[in-house]
């Protein structure tokens, strides 16, 4: 589980494949695409093994090496045999460009990345391992083996897409640029090779492989075993990162002074890793306080022990060692199994201050250096909210976070992300005020807004998504779908959480805030949502293969499923398109 939204979401980082060029096809291009293959799973094997590093425990470690070998050794198996049905179709090797020109991009790319590495990069280093593999699965094929019988497929609802036509000229046009940024962006061009000339093929994608997620907090499902089956079912069905909500702030954690409990936590984590989920943690450092937010971060103990905002030096001092010990206990007991955090929440807002103001702003540089050293590969997020899309409350413009961001990477603080919480409602709502939510974000002023963040050179993670206005439906269903089609086609944009997925789970769900409504059915905003991850954004194709046995489509990155008849009966294989160039090569092997 940890691997999968690591490299997933890092071969961006350094993505060597888009260096690999498609010259004219040369002969022995076969055995040379078996070569690259074989790469490929090496250098995955290198970066499974560098994740496995980070295990606390010498036995995990160990046992995790050991699984890195196993899938290794397994999958390089697969490049020495690919489908007798390729060979007959490539005699000459004529399938397969010019893979030495390729794989010597890729190699100067790689090199290249390593160089650009700190010296304790392990994050850096797996994340160039990372994109080697799929520059080398490019330059060679990917093998996926064939399965006796029907894939099974899940069928989910498909929505019904939102009317743009609610909003302005400007904001449609700022729409569907982005519609046009996405392809290249979300998706690539893949090559099927069955082994069947003029087989009637089924390619259904199971999965995204961009980061949806969704948030869990067990507290709200006890003694409601029949609310957690169905929340497991709709999460599994849309999403492959789980937020720890609440279990891992500090309030949680520390609720006594020197008495750390992980309880809550470990029973998330155990219902994740048994739903194949990866796990976000949210969230280390937060200086809001009950009543203004009920899921506050910081200790009771702690406010009253620290009640005045000028601390002298030694006061400082203690604050910040308790500061220091959280930080590295909780994020050093998950080294490995958990794959990000966010390290400080809301640090710029007027209201959310406590810490800087007792501390300073170099708090959070410390809080970012003490977590990289509690664990070198997780992925660090400084998570913050934007004035552009709240209202009636003071905060930060993006511009702010862009500027603040840009002094903490410049003084070498450890940033992996920016985190921009998604709540689409005035302010005053998140403290529990009653406002008129009859507006809504401008969808070509908020454009602006990320591209002012993405300034700061980090991807951006799209965080606790709510839509509470407009009041509208249809007007609420247009802004969710606007917004969400501006993130699925902005570069640095690398993952979407829902907060109120279901809308009786978290606070406010009185404004219907949910994408599945307190009866399980979607609401009309979740209606657009799912009409774009259930229909436009995701791949599914009925075809026939060409007289060589491959079909070709446009995929969205994910998890796919192919299924034909064999003379024996229905098979079927599933395959991974990962970001890359155009030209991955799918062998099916096995027949």
């Amino acid at each position: 589980m940890i691997f999968r939204l690591f490299l997933g979401a890092l071969l961006a980082v350094a993505a060597c494949g888009d260096s690999a060029t498609t010259p004219s096809p040369v002969p022995g291009g076969l055995d040379a695409a078996r070569t690259a293959c074989v790469a490929a799973t090496t250098h995955r094997a290198t970066a499974c093994e560098r994740q496995c590093s980070r295990l606390a425990s010498a036995e995990d470690t160990a046992a995790c090496d050991a699984a890195c070998d196993e899938t290794s050794e397994r999958q390089s198996a697969a490049c020495d045999a690919p489908a007798v049905g390729l060979q007959s179709a490539c005699p000459e090797g004529d399938c397969f460009a010019d893979v030495a020109t390729c794989r010597d991009a890729a190699a100067d790319e790689f090199d290249r990345c390593v160089d650009g590495c700190p010296e304790d990069g392990l994050r850096c280093r797996t994340a160039c391992d990372g994109a080697r593999a799929s520059a080398e699965e490019t330059c060679g094929f990917s093998p996926a083996a064939i399965v006796t019988g029907v894939a099974p497929t899940v069928e989910l609802p498909e929505g019904r897409p939102a009317d743009l036509s609610v909003l302005e000229e400007s904001e449609r046009a700022v729409v569907e640029a982005a519609d046009r940024r996405a392809e290249g962006l979300r998706s690539r061009v893949v090559r099927l090779w069955t082994g069947r000339p003029n087989a009637r093929v089924r390619i259904t994608q199971i999965e995204h492989g961009f980061r949806f997620g969704v948030p869990v907090d067990f507290r709200e499902f006890e003694g409601a075993d029949d609310d957690l089956a169905y929340y497991e079912k709709i999460a599994r069905e849309h999403a492959t990162l789980l937020v720890a909500e609440t279990s891992l702030k500090w309030r949680n954690v520390e609720r006594e002074s020197g008495q750390r409990t992980y309880d809550l936590a470990e029973r998330e984590l155990a219902w994740a890793d048994a739903n194949d989920f990866d796990v976000k943690a949210h969230v280390l450092l937060w200086g809001n306080a009950p009543p203004a937010a009920s899921g506050s971060g910081t200790p009771e103990w702690l406010r009253d022990r620290f009640p005045e905002p000028q601390l002298d030096p030694s006061r400082a001092s203690e604050l910040r060692e308790l500061i220091r010990d959280h930080v590295t206990a909780t994020v050093g007991r998950y080294s490995g199994r958990i794959d990000v955090w966010e390290v400080t929440n809301e640090m710029l807002n007027p209201l959310t201050s406590w810490f800087a103001t007792r501390l300073g702003p170099s708090i959070v540089d410390d809080a970012f250096r003490w977590a990289r050293e509690a664990d070198p590969g997780a992925e660090l997020v400084y998570n913050e909210w934007i004035r552009e899309i709240f209202t009636g409350l003071p905060g930060p413009s993006a511009r702010d976070v862009r500027d603040r961001v840009r002094e903490l990477l410049d003084a070498g603080v450890p940033i992996d992300a920016i985190g921009q919480q998604g709540h689409f409602a005035p302010g005053l709502v998140n403290v529990g005020v009653d406002v008129d939510l009859s507006e809504r974000t401008r969808v070509d002023e908020y454009a602006t807004a990320l591209d002012t963040l993405a300034e700061a050179g980090l991807p951006i993670h799209i965080t606790e998504v709510t839509f509470a206005a407009p009041d509208d439906p249809e007007q609420r269903a247009a802004q969710a779908e606007a917004v969400l089609r501006v993130w699925w086609g902005h570069p640095a944009v690398e993952e979407i959480i829902f907060w109120n997925f279901w809308n009786p789970l978290g606070p406010r769900s009185h404004l219907d805030l949910g994408v599945f409504g307190d009866d399980g059915r979607p609401t009309r905003h979740g209606e657009a949502i799912l009409s774009l991850l259930n229909d436009r954004w995701r791949t599914r194709v009925d075809g026939r293969t060409d007289d060589r046995g491959s079909i070709e489509l446009r995929a969205t990155l994910g998890t796919y499923v192919a299924e034909w008849e064999s003379d024996t009966g229905p098979v079927h294989v599933r395959f991974e398109v990962e970001r890359g160039p155009d030209g991955l090569d799918v062998v099916a092997v096995g027949r």
